[in-house]
Order: C-alpha cells, then structure tokens, then sequence
C-alpha cells in the first residue's frame, strides 16, 4: 500500500456487506447496551484468537464505562466466533461495590506462547459521569491457555494513568503509557503528566519504565506505536487543538532515546489513532476528529502509508449517525491451515443511537 494509491487496499467482506460498511459483531442494541473502549486484540496461535469488546450500561447516553469485558473467540482465522465470554475480573471489580471498573485496551501474545492482557483500572461514579477517569495503576493479566484462565492482576509501572499502546518485537514488549489521573481532562493538562514507555525482556514478567517521551503534554492524549522500515519505534500522539495533525517521535536505540517531535497531516483529521505493519506498508484508523463540520467530524477513517510518515487521504468505512464512537484497535490474523495470506482484522465501535454503540468489523487481505 502506498499513499498514491490507497485503492490498493482490498476489503474480505461477507458477500451481503459493502466493503466499507462492517460486519456486525456486537448487537448491544437488542439489549439497550453499549461498548465504547475495550477493544483489546489478540491472535495467541496462528488463526487463533480472542477479541474483547465492553458491555456496558445506557449511563450518559451509552458513552461509559459502567461495565465489564466480555469476548469471543476464532478459531478458524476469524471466519467463525464463539458465543460472548465474560471476563471475571472485569465483573467482579464491576459488581464488586466499590466504584471502580476495568477495561481492557489491548493485549499482546509473549514469546513463550502466553498472552497478557493490559488493564484500564478505573473510577465508576456519577462524580466524574461515568467515564474512563484512571483511578489506579495500569494492571495486567497472564494467560496459559489461550485466555480460558487468567492470573491475578498486577501493577505495570508504578503511575496512575492509562495504557494507550502494547506491542510486542524481537522479544521486547513496549508498553505507552501517559501519567494522567484525569481528574481534571483526560488529556494532559499538568507539567506534571507525561508519556512513559515502559518496557520487558522477561516475557511481561516485570516492566522497568525505559524513558519519558518528549512530547509537549498540554492538550496531549491518546498514542499509538508501530516499527517502522528501518527497525526503528515510532509512537504518535494527538493533540485536541490539532486535529489534522499528528505529533511523532522517532527512537534509533528500542526506546531509550527519541527524536524531536514532529507532526504527520492527516487529510481527513485523526482522534484516537490506531498503527499497523501490513504488507508492504502501514494502515492508521481512527475518529476524524471531533471538530469541524458534521461532513468531516466523527466518522471511522482509515490511512495508508508506505513508510509510516507521510499518509493518503484516506478513507472513511462508517459515517457517524447518532453520538460518539469508532474507538478501535486491530490485529494480524493468520490462516490456520496457512493456505491464505494474513489479513489485517480491525475491530471498531459505532453508535447506533444517541451514544450507545454496536461493535463492527472490517477485514484487510
């Protein structure tokens, strides 16, 4: 893919679906529910693997995180899912009584076959509108078994914020992390908060904070990182005053140091941005800001690029109809029987009325 020629994208879709439209994957409007953030992604064998979505209450119109995770499994290289699993920690800390939720953003499949699932540990109140404020400690969980048991939660760091990025590379699992108890926005707005970049090489067993990122924080939320050609980390941030540009830095050396930041134009404006490596190029989704003109404002949009820098015009593949969505998040997934190549799954909220939302895919091959 490259940004001259973003048509180069092709869309696996149901033969019922248009290629742009999604394939609905949480019906929560039969049950008057709703799922914002949660969308954590993991394939822990090839073909195999887990997708997390919330299932939350119709609190503040449905944009909420008052209640717990649930997820689905694949088998068959997301051809196939199963019936909803709750997950326990996330319902037991719900209906616990004490105020407080979980969700969870993202996971990542170690390199001793094990996945550990990153945790949003946060407040529950009609205080702070029953939203996402980080009451806590990021905390994650190990599973053994492809996420059929899980392990007590523990502390990832020791700042009270939220995890906004986790991958995985050469054995080394990067952790985005911006300090921020939201008490105030949920974005930066203290000389206090800031990025970290928290690191493992034990296979998530411990996390040490490897460096601060240099981004000016005022204004400053959201993050995404990917490895670009060359073997270096790129990690994006947005900024609420600027939603057509997104803020990078680049590191040479897995996160110890970083470039000044630098800024990406994004055509068609970019809030909560996801990054991926696929193929030969990068794809980038996420809101088209929350400014603006109804035309340009609030819809699921996605960019290509060829060296994870300089991006098309991109796309939209769900215009908004009611109140706020397209959080999102992907993952590559592999044919089980390694017949076909991997295809890029991406997993997207969308509100279907007020701002209750489904839950939708879209499949890149």
């Amino acid at each position: 893919m490259s940004p001259e020629n973003p048509d180069q994208i092709e869309f696996d879709v149901e033969p019922s679906n248009p290629p742009n439209d999604g394939i609905l994957f949480v019906d929560h409007a039969k049950n008057n529910r709703s799922g914002h953030l949660g969308h954590a992604l993991v394939e822990y064998e090839p073909g195999k693997v887990l997708a997390f979505y919330p299932n939350c209450s119709d609190r503040s119109n449905g944009h909420t995180g008052d209640g717990w995770m649930e997820c689905k499994r694949s088998e068959d290289g997301g051809r196939s899912w199963s019936g909803p699993t709750v997950l326990p920690y996330s319902k037991d800390v719900y209906e616990s009584g004490t105020g407080r939720a979980v969700m969870c953003e993202k996971a990542v499949r170690t390199d001793d076959g094990n996945i550990l699932l990153f945790n949003l540990e946060h407040e529950n109140s009609e205080d702070y509108n029953w939203r996402w404020k980080p009451i806590d400690v990021p905390t994650c969980m190990r599973s053994h078994d492809g996420g059929r048991t899980w392990s007590d939660a523990k502390q990832v760091g020791d700042e009270t914020g939220r995890i906004w990025d986790a991958m995985i590379h050469e054995g080394v699992i990067y952790v985005l992390e911006l300090f921020n108890d939201s008490r105030e926005k949920w974005y930066g707005c203290s000389r206090e908060h800031h990025y970290s970049l928290y690191v493992s090489t034990d296979s998530g067993q411990s996390f040490a904070r490897r460096s601060i990122l240099p981004f000016a924080i005022m204004g400053r939320g959201y993050g995404t990182m990917e490895i670009l050609p060359h073997g270096d980390l790129i990690a994006y941030v947005y900024n609420t005053n600027d939603e057509k540009n997104l803020e990078y830095t680049i590191s040479s050396d897995n996160g110890h140091t970083w470039s000044n930041p630098q800024k990406s134009f994004f055509a068609k404006q970019i809030r909560n941005p996801q990054m991926a490596d696929f193929k030969d190029g990068y794809v980038l989704h996420g809101r088209s800001g929350n400014h603006g003109d109804a035309e340009i404002k609030g819809h699921f949009v996605l960019y290509t690029s060829s060296n994870g820098i300089n991006w098309d015009e991109g796309r939209y593949l769900k215009m908004q109809t009611a109140g706020p969505g397209a959080y999102s998040n992907n993952v590559l997934v592999h044919d089980p029987e390694h017949k076909k190549p991997p295809r890029l799954l991406i997993q997207a909220s969308h509100a279907y009325e007020l701002s209750k939302t489904n839950v939708y895919h879209w499949w890149l091959k």
